[in-house]
């Protein structure tokens, strides 16, 4: 990942490691992502261009971490209890909509739902089910 900072402007470009809202963990790995985001939150910046949508404040970093951070231990606790993938992401969505779903209300309705599916998915494959050789 490379981010460019610009610290006169109190600015940094980040790339797809800050999106302008939900993440698509698809891709990416959701431990190290927290990684990372706690690594920008120590730069001193107030803005972020991010790697989708509109310029945002340092804020999004927290927000952003929050949820990650949110949705690792709602999937280890829906594994921990016995659920099934399949069991459990229509729960956890619903466990972390309160939080997470409004800040989607800018956006095309239903992409909360549309993604949160993906990301549950990500979560327990690499994070919850991690095959031994990524531990």
């Amino acid at each position: 990942m490379s981010v460019i900072y610009l610290p006169k402007e109190k600015v940094i470009a980040t790339g797809d490691a800050v999106v302008d809202w939900m993440p698509f963990l698809g891709d990416g790995y959701p431990e190290d992502w927290i990684q990372t985001l706690h690594a920008l939150e120590q730069v001193d910046f107030t803005h972020i261009i991010p790697g989708h949508g509109e310029v945002v404040t340092k804020e999004r970093i927290s927000f952003l971490r929050s949820y990650l951070t949110d949705l690792i231990a709602a999937v280890q606790q829906a594994d921990a209890a016995g659920a099934s993938l399949e069991e459990m992401t229509p729960t956890v969505a619903d466990q972390l909509a309160p939080k997470y779903e409004p800040g989607m209300s800018k956006y095309p309705l239903g992409q909360y739902r549309d993604r949160i599916g993906t990301n549950i998915e990500a979560v327990y494959h690499k994070v919850v089910h991690k095959p031994s050789a990524q531990r």
